[in-house]
């Protein structure tokens, strides 16, 4: 629900009206002050990021509870790095950055205005209000790491949580509330309708995180304003094994990520392509680090829940029609098929070679279920991977700079990680964000300050105005345009 000083007005006969009237004031608002502040100054933005910090890093405790409450079981190590972690690094990067990000870009005129005295730069403008709207798989982390490069660029922002993790969310309210001006940064609290009305608002920049399905309903609000949309998304991010990698390193990694979230990771794992004299060995590569990392499953305080029914019923769904189309399936966790639908402590299940057009291989994942496929050349994998969309990220473990090269130039993501997993998610110079499918446009350190700002063109005329050509034209003004030309 909307904060109780924000509740629509009683005696309102449409409440989409009163909903839609109080989320247009909390903008106003901070519109108002966007008028009366348009270019941000480099100690506030600096003062807005040192807040922010602040924020995260003296709520720790709560941030936790709040998240193991939501989920169930969630492992505080989990949220440390995704929710703390993850946004903390943005800000303080942004924080060492700020300065000379916003120093404007000299550019070269062309030829002959740069001899003649002309100057050419690019100023960057912050954009305004931009809104969040935030998915509950990393609750904190996905709210606020956006939010770094919002705030570097000078702009003020609406946040709107999930409710699908209620206790997070009102933390995230408040907290904020504690540590900004309601004209600064605002966190609106509510259900599927506020979200709706949310994505409707006009905002400057509108950034969304979760599932394909629900961004082109955002994105179909968000054009009725013009308003810019990132997305970032998800897809079918593959660990792909190349011949002679270290197959125990690649199963740790894989087991880790499949289950420290209980695989609700947008850029994680969602299956695994190995060559087809390396599988066995790698399935037993998994199994070895199932064993080591959890070796009491059913009772493990290490494994992150999939705490929400309706992740585990379309999971279980997943199965039922994998197992219908022949493909083995081996529930590695305490429990069988039967049970998965009911189990929080959803098990990892293999799935070894799944059908093509089963719906696990065609739909995203987002859980502890993990397909092994077989593949026989690198040639062969590139055309697969083609084939099934672009996904937000691409792992390859082992291979030599050639097979590194190849894959680069021969498939789609929006990331790549070498002989590691999400690696580069957290570095800050690197663009985040997706391709297709998996989303569209960029953030993250010095991409995302560029992504919410305003990339004004400036140009300065030189000493003598080669465009001064005014009527009547003459003769000898066509031969001058004809010379710039090139026309002889």
């Amino acid at each position: 629900m909307i904060s109780d000083i924000d509740q629509p007005q009683a005696g309102r006969s449409n409440p989409s009206d009163a909903l839609r009237a109080v989320l247009e004031s909390r903008l106003s608002r901070q519109q108002v002050a966007v008028q009366r502040e348009p270019y941000t100054p480099l100690a506030v933005r600096r003062d807005r990021l040192h807040r922010a910090i602040d924020m995260i890093v003296s709520n720790e405790k709560a941030m936790v509870a709040a998240a193991q409450e939501d989920f169930g079981q969630r492992p505080e190590i989990s949220c440390l790095l995704s929710d703390m972690m993850f946004p903390v690094s943005a800000f303080r990067h942004a924080l060492r950055h700020v300065g000379r990000w916003m120093k404007p870009e000299k550019r070269p005129p062309d030829f002959p205005f740069g001899l003649l005295g002309a100057r050419t730069y690019v100023f960057y403008q912050p954009l305004g209000v931009v809104g969040i709207m935030s998915p509950w798989n990393v609750p904190f982390g996905l709210a606020f790491a956006p939010l770094a490069g919002v705030l570097a660029a000078g702009n003020r922002a609406m946040i709107k949580p999930s409710e699908l993790t209620p206790n997070c969310s009102a933390l995230m309210a408040e907290i904020v509330r504690q540590s900004f001006a309601a004209d600064e940064v605002d966190v609106v609290v509510g259900g599927v309708d506020v979200a709706r009305q949310f994505a409707a608002l006009p905002f400057d920049h509108l950034i969304f995180t979760g599932s394909a399905p629900v961004a082109r309903e955002v994105m179909r609000s968000a054009a009725a304003n013009l308003t810019p949309v990132t997305l970032e998304l998800g897809g079918k991010a593959a660990v792909i094994i190349a011949r002679g990698a270290d197959l125990d390193a690649a199963a740790a990694k894989v087991v880790s990520i499949k289950l420290g979230n209980g695989g609700q990771i947008c850029m994680g794992v969602d299956h695994v392509r190995v060559h087809r004299e390396d599988r066995e060995a790698f399935v037993a590569a998994v199994r070895r680090k199932l064993a080591e990392f959890f070796p009491d499953y059913d009772n493990n305080p290490d494994l992150g829940y999939v705490f929400l029914p309706g992740q585990r019923q379309r999971l279980a769904g997943l199965v039922r029609d994998a197992v219908a189309r022949g493909a083995q399936v081996e529930v590695m966790g305490d429990g069988d098929i039967g049970q998965l639908a009911t189990m929080a402590n959803f098990p990892l299940v293999m799935i070894h070679q799944p059908a093509p057009d089963s719906d696990m291989m065609r739909e995203e994942i987002f859980g502890p279920l993990l397909p092994v496929v077989e593949y026989k050349s690198v040639d062969e994998l590139a055309a697969q991977l083609r084939a099934g969309g672009r996904p937000l990220a691409l792992y390859l473990f082992g291979g030599n700079s050639e097979e590194q090269d190849f894959l680069l130039k021969n498939t789609w993501s929006g990331g790549v990680s070498f002989d590691d997993v999400m690696l580069h998610t957290f570095m800050q110079e690197l663009p985040f964000g997706g391709v297709g499918e998996s989303g569209m446009g960029r953030y993250g350190g010095h991409a995302g300050f560029r992504t919410f700002s305003n990339a004004r063109s400036v140009a300065h005329r030189p000493r003598f105005d080669l465009m001064a050509m005014y009527p009547p034209f003459t003769p000898k003004m066509v031969a001058r345009v004809r010379k710039l030309i090139g026309i002889r």
